[in-house]
């Protein structure tokens, strides 16, 4: 029988078959110490998948490192349902990743109050999707109470993975390709945010994008032209990323990105059309701040490591 780590792994390579993305994962731990990631990294290629983790025992750096409102901790306390959740959602934004798991909890023998005996844990969750925390009673002593723990939590992530797959078994997509173009000037990218007017994804930050119709490269010059107002001899290409497929299954879509990054000679010149109402220039680092069409990111990264 497979362990739990194992199952994780296949369930994240089977999403990563059937939707072209490799979930990333992260945790935040407290009473387990850092097991949890030593589960996970006792598979062979986790690196491909698991970022890293914070080993928060203190309040001190539950709240300094990620985040955990200090409110939150006098109110709640650290062994709470609300602090479980923080550490997860603060742990997702410092890690960068798409899923985080958390656990704060009592392990023994010491610690416990009326309220909260030893053995009492909540495990976090965090995702683009959803955020919870759920509870419970261990009843071991305190190398049984952290073990338990570990297994708890990972059979969340296995839990809250499987379903994600379900999803994307349960609703067929239509196929599309599209080109995808970065504008570079100065060490920094253009974003556009999409209008309300376009048909999809209105008020997310995307690059110069649009649906194939020719050659991806004639494409490429065309929608740059149209949604910027430059001319082909006006950028210059810098780099042809590998393409990347994206499954968006509100849309029944699969995205196939043709990524392109170009050079801006005049940026002065550029216009936006009525596709978009904002323009900005950004650090490419910094992309992931913003909240973008889906795989925004991984089609930077795939032009940029072209370049290095």
């Amino acid at each position: 029988m497979a362990k739990l780590e194992e199952e994780i792994a296949q369930l994240l390579r089977q999403y990563q078959a059937k939707t072209g993305k490799f979930l990333t994962i992260g945790s935040i731990e407290s009473a387990t110490g850092g097991r949890i990631g030593d589960k996970i990294t006792n598979v062979a290629g986790s690196s491909d998948y698991y970022k890293g983790a914070v080993v928060c025992y203190s309040n001190e750096i539950k709240a300094k490192v990620v985040g955990v409102k200090q409110k939150t901790l006098e109110t709640h306390g650290a062994v709470s349902s609300e602090t479980a959740i923080e550490m997860a959602r603060g742990g997702r934004k410092l890690l960068k990743v798409d899923i985080c798991i958390s656990d704060t909890g009592i392990a023994g023998p010491a610690g416990a109050t009326p309220q909260k005996p030893v053995g009492l844990f909540y495990i976090g969750l965090s995702s683009k999707h959803t955020t919870f925390s759920r509870k419970h009673n261990f009843k071991g002593n305190r190398e049984q109470n952290k073990q338990n723990a570990t297994e708890a939590a990972l059979n969340i992530l296995k839990e809250y993975l499987q379903k994600l797959l379900d999803k994307t078994d349960s609703k067929p997509v239509e196929e599309k390709h599209v080109v995808t173009c970065f504008l570079e000037y100065n060490s920094k990218i253009l974003i556009l945010k999409r209008s309300s007017k376009v048909g999809s994804y209105q008020g997310k930050w995307a690059g110069v994008s649009g649906y194939m119709e020719t050659d991806e490269l004639e494409q490429a010059f065309t929608e740059i032209r149209e949604e910027t107002g430059l001319d082909r001899n006006e950028v210059e290409l810098r780099s042809k990323g590998k393409l990347l497929k994206i499954v968006d299954h509100n849309l029944g879509r699969r995205w196939v990105i043709h990524p392109f990054l170009f050079y801006v000679k005049l940026p002065r010149k550029i216009k936006i059309d009525w596709e978009h109402n904002e323009m900005k220039w950004i650090k490419p680092e910094e992309l992931i701040d913003y909240d973008t069409v889906p795989g925004l990111n991984d089609a930077l990264n795939r032009v940029i490591s072209q370049i290095r």
